[in-house]
């Protein structure tokens, strides 16, 4: 990494920070800032006192790039991490209690929570839980406190959702106006219990924090969802406790708060390996491998069709998922990285990981959406 001479403005020294160069760098994207010198912020106090005084700058960076990386800060633990992420006044939490992320994730601390406890999740290209009508974050914090051994993989990939928008709408116009004006339905298959074998294995009683049925469907029917108990993806049948449900409406192309920038901004990417995931639910692991495996046509129309009830062509999802690889950013994670992530501009996807448990972490902070609305109206809480 070599540091330019480009700074960002603050109110006084030694609170100001160097606009960085980095090997994971495209396009100016991330945006990566450093401390000016090793004394300048020594702990995780001083660093968020830090943003308080270059906030207006960190903001103006996150909307133009749609990512911040901040490397060389002294993060060395969930408290510091913890502490910085409450340097950015104003943004609300939104914790994985009163989340509605498919992923299995484990608490750390009052604004903490590991990335995804799945063994295949997070390797195809997703913004953080689009695919459900509430509670989605608009901004993710990564941090990583151990990094993967050299070799094992582990980086996080970043995609531009504009950029993903464009080349979709000049090579597939037919199917970006259908993602405009029609809108997606999202189908969720789950048990009552969370099954950490998956990427998309929470459990509906996680899910909708919900402990018995009748009150999983009191928040099903306030939220405008469609149900049915003991129903498969492939019709097959269940036990009764295993739950199928269907969003409401939900946009699939969104102007990223504050920009004009329109976003690809759903779930449809990562179906390609929920529909291989859901096919298994029920089923310990599954013997699959959602970055390479491909699944059906009749999986996909399972787990997402456009609003009509038409089908979702597998083909042109299969297409965004290489234009994202294409134009991928791949943070390679240093002790104490955190990365700023909007999650309107940005994509993200955790690579494949061959290391032994403990020898990679990153954990992640969610920034509540203040206003979450599916073709401008607002969206039911449950």
């Amino acid at each position: 990494m070599t540091t330019t001479k480009e700074q960002i403005t603050a109110s006084s020294p030694p609170f100001s920070a160097f606009v960085s160069s980095a090997p994971e760098q495209r396009n100016n994207a991330p945006v990566v800032l450093t401390p000016p010198s090793p004394d300048a912020v020594k702990d995780a106090a001083a660093a968020a006192s830090w943003v308080r005084e270059n906030r207006t700058e960190i903001d103006a960076a996150l909307s133009d790039a749609g990512a911040v990386l901040f490397r060389g800060f002294p993060f060395a633990s969930i408290d510091d991490f913890d502490t910085f992420v409450r340097g950015f006044d104003g943004w609300n939490d939104l914790s994985y209690d009163r989340s509605m992320s498919f992923a299995v994730r484990k608490r750390c601390s009052e604004r903490i929570c590991t990335t995804n406890e799945g063994k295949s999740g997070g390797l195809v290209f997703h913004h953080e839980q689009a695919q459900t009508p509430l509670w989605w974050p608009s901004k993710v914090f990564f941090c990583c406190l151990v990094p993967s051994k050299p070799g094992d993989g582990g980086a996080t990939g970043l995609a531009s959702s504009a950029d993903v928008y464009q080349k979709l709408k000049a090579r597939h116009p037919e199917f970006i106006r259908k993602c405009e004006e029609e809108g997606v339905r999202y189908t969720v298959y789950a048990g009552p219990m969370q099954d950490t074998s998956k990427g998309a294995g929470r459990s509906w009683k996680s899910f909708f924090h919900s402990e018995t049925k009748e009150e999983c469907e009191a928040k099903m029917r306030a939220g405008g969802w469609d149900w049915e108990w003991g129903v498969g993806p492939d019709g097959s049948d269940m036990s009764d406790e295993f739950l199928k449900c269907t969003t409401p409406v939900l946009d699939a192309v969104k102007i990223a708060p504050g920009t004009d920038k329109k976003c690809f901004f759903n779930q449809l990417i990562a179906t390609t390996a929920n529909a291989l995931e859901f096919s298994k639910v029920g089923v310990d692991g599954g013997g699959f491998d959602p970055s390479t495996d491909v699944p059906t046509q009749e999986g996909v129309d399972a787990c997402v069709q456009f609003a009509d009830g038409t089908s979702i062509p597998l083909d042109i999802l299969l297409d965004a998922k290489k234009m994202c690889e294409d134009i991928a950013i791949d943070v390679q994670w240093q002790k104490g990285d955190v990365a700023l992530v909007c999650n309107y501009l940005m994509m993200h996807a955790r690579r494949p990981w061959v290391g032994e448990a403990g020898t990679r972490q990153v954990v992640a902070s969610l920034i509540e959406e203040p206003d979450c609305t599916s073709f401008g109206k607002p969206l039911t809480a449950l």
